[in-house]
């Protein structure tokens, strides 16, 4: 008995030692493990109303003002710097003129133009408040801040403007935001009435509307409400315009809390959906422009949620987003911007949301391309102190964006103005603002856009944005309005309405670089195989164009290429010459051996619709290639711009071999 109850004792001691061990052991390698570096996954969508304010307390403790863009310490930098940086100094000059020219002019009215949009007098609205209120911040001049208070009474009063338009919804978005960095930069300077005034314009011309749209309350005869759940540029326009006039008055009062805190919470839910569509490689379907209006509202979004709450959950590490600035420098040209759909060819000069995606990013050649714009939002998101370890002439030359709604290809002989630059589009034809374009293509030469995209039309044209049908009847919409081909047309669609199509092959090196796109898709009820390649050849000198088509029974086919250039064709009709002024570009058609050129003028062809309103498209010219009795064939035309202007035609053409070889380096020409 007494051996029995020693032993169990030892053993009770025994235990004991062996949990100290463990426990200090334990405790050992947790204090010498190094930390778990794995990313928690992003999940913005789940982000609560509760985090938010929470944060918003954190980061902008006692109501701290200004938030949204820019915080107080931001203006002193910028003011510390304005004397010793060149840059910051023209943007001020011009700030401080923009700013004298508003004060001597009247406040805005409430006026829909085309009887639908308030939108032209939102945006001047908002361009008058960053402007003013700026200027105020940067100079403490109160008789910018009183012209600014002028502006944001009249359109919170509600019997001068009784609503912000919620039945375009873009018009309350950007009014909204306009109110809220009115609001926000202006904090210090109104008083408490003049802050209630605003903040009730706020809550019931934006954030209530906006509500009930997250809701799924909305009535769509009153309110828009289909931005909440779509992919493009009314997707982010909405959701970053509501949710920095959430932002703005977020913390005034418990109740406003949790109103602000559902708006913010919503509005980064639905913004997800637009933000994917940078993804992979950061190219938009909607082409330049729009990439220019949906990133700049991206970024008030973005840098607003950072500067007021710290954090934008994740949304910044979206793929795409990091590489999107690239986008409007490649689809840019010597000549204008690649302007696919109801894109306008015209570079976008003013691109301040590169500075602040160079900063996030650290990718200064965004910096660079930015510094020739005048915005006043340069002075905020533009950082003197930029390191310079990229240049914009160190880029390659060649750039594709192969998300299938957008798939486009750019390829330039050089960074010059009088570079050669082209570009091919697949895309969708379903795409936002989208042309049935699939094809399509540009050419820019010696300072001259010889290929031309004529863009959009009247948006009020009925059925103008029905994709399903009307919008193919008008001919800036239609493939006959393309750089592109047309097979066997008539009164419907010329291409597959739905069409997709992705780039199958690229290829740059320094002598030459192609891009190659599958078009089946978009003329399936003609064709059993199309494809089309573009090529910048001979030390990229020269551009060539190949059409391969097998078609599914004998089929009229026409080559377009829209153009502002003079045309004068060639006897044997094989060579044209564009002229723009003592500019010149020879055109050849090397196959097929019946292949001639012609042209024709920017019009529907006689088998097309013909509605009423729309642009008639005077100055410009068609030059064109027309094939009867077509089942299989090939057509190829070449470009040389005249470099030397010795108005000779060269003496060679490029010789290209079949699509099918171009995958192989340095064959592209037999």
């Amino acid at each position: 008995m007494y051996y029995k109850k020693i032993t169990f004792k030892k053993f009770l001691y025994l235990i004991l030692i062996l949990c100290l061990v463990f426990t200090g052991f334990s405790t050992y390698i947790r204090l010498h493990s190094p930390p778990n570096t794995k990313k928690v996954k992003c999940t913005p969508s789940s982000v609560s109303a509760n985090t938010i304010i929470e944060d918003l307390q954190k980061n902008s403790p006692n109501k701290q003002h200004p938030r949204l863009l820019i915080k107080s310490q931001d203006f002193k930098r910028i003011k510390a710097q304005l004397n010793n940086d060149k840059n910051l100094m023209r943007w001020y000059k011009s700030l401080e003129n923009e700013s004298n020219k508003i004060i001597l002019e009247p406040t805005v009215k409430y006026e829909l133009p085309d009887g639908l949009r308030l939108l032209e007098v939102s945006q001047r609205v908002l361009n008058r408040i960053i402007i003013l209120s700026l200027m105020y911040r940067l100079n403490g001049d109160e008789k910018y801040a009183e012209r600014a208070w002028a502006e944001l009474s009249t359109v919170s009063n509600n019997r001068k403007f009784p609503n912000w338009n919620p039945k375009h919804f873009l018009d309350t978005a950007e009014m909204t935001t306009a109110v809220a960095i009115g609001y926000d930069w202006l904090y210090d300077y109104l008083s408490f009435d003049q802050k209630k005034i605003l903040r009730e314009a706020i809550i019931n011309k934006g954030l209530n509307p906006a509500l009930k749209v997250y809701q799924g309350t909305a009535n769509n005869n009153q309110i828009s409400n289909y931005w909440k759940d779509i992919e493009n540029n009314w997707n982010t326009v909405s959701n970053a315009g509501i949710a920095l006039g959430a932002l703005a008055i977020a913390d005034e009062s418990t109740k406003m809390e949790k109103l602000t805190g559902e708006i913010i919470g919503s509005s980064i839910a639905s913004i997800k959906k637009s933000v994917a569509q940078y993804a992979p490689d950061g190219g938009l379907a909607e082409g330049p422009g729009y990439w220019n209006y949906a990133t700049i509202y991206l970024t008030y979004f973005l840098s607003s949620l950072d500067s007021a709450l710290g954090s934008d959950y994740c949304l910044s590490e979206m793929k795409g987003l990091k590489d999107t600035g690239y986008y409007p420098i490649y689809v840019e040209g010597p000549a204008g911007t690649f302007n696919v759909g109801d894109g306008s060819s015209q570079p976008i000069m003013n691109t301040p949301q590169l500075f602040w995606l160079s900063q996030k990013y650290k990718k200064h050649e965004f910096s660079d391309f930015s510094l020739r714009g005048n915005s006043p939002l340069n002075l905020i998101w533009y950082r003197s102190d930029r390191r310079e370890v990229s240049k914009l002439q160190e880029l390659p030359l060649d750039k594709s964006f192969v998300r299938n709604n957008t798939s486009l290809m750019t390829m330039r002989s050089s960074w010059n103005k009088d570079a050669i630059f082209i570009g091919l589009h697949g895309g969708d034809n379903q795409a936002s603002h989208g042309d049935l374009d699939i094809g399509s293509f540009v050419l820019d030469a010696l300072g001259v856009r010889w290929a031309i995209e004529l863009g959009s039309d009247n948006y009020n044209l009925p059925g103008y944005f029905d994709m399903s049908s009307q919008r193919w009847n008008y001919y800036r919409k239609r493939s006959e309005g393309q750089n592109t081909l047309v097979i066997n047309p008539g009164l419907g669609p010329d291409q597959n309405i739905k069409g997709k199509v992705n780039i199958e092959k690229i290829f740059s090196s320094p002598t030459q670089a192609y891009s190659v796109i599958n078009m089946t898709n978009a003329y399936k009820n003609n064709a059993i195989l199309i494809k089309r390649g573009m090529a910048l050849v001979c030390s990229r000198s020269a551009v060539i164009l190949q059409d391969e088509l097998q078609l599914k029974g004998s089929s009229k086919v026409y080559w377009f290429m829209h153009s502002t250039a003079d045309i004068e064709i060639s006897n044997d009709k094989k060579t044209a010459i564009l002229t723009n002024g003592n500019k010149r570009v020879f055109a050849h058609i090397s196959s097929p051996k019946e292949g001639e050129f012609s042209i024709m003028t920017a019009t529907p062809l006689a088998t097309s619709p013909h509605p009423n309103g729309q642009l008639q498209n005077g100055g410009i010219k068609k030059l064109s290639i027309v094939l009867n009795a077509v089942n299989k064939t090939k057509i190829s035309v070449s470009f040389i711009p005249d470099i030397n202007n010795n108005r000779e035609l060269p003496k060679e053409w490029p010789n290209p071999g079949k699509l099918d070889t171009w995958g192989k380096a340095h064959i592209l020409t037999n």
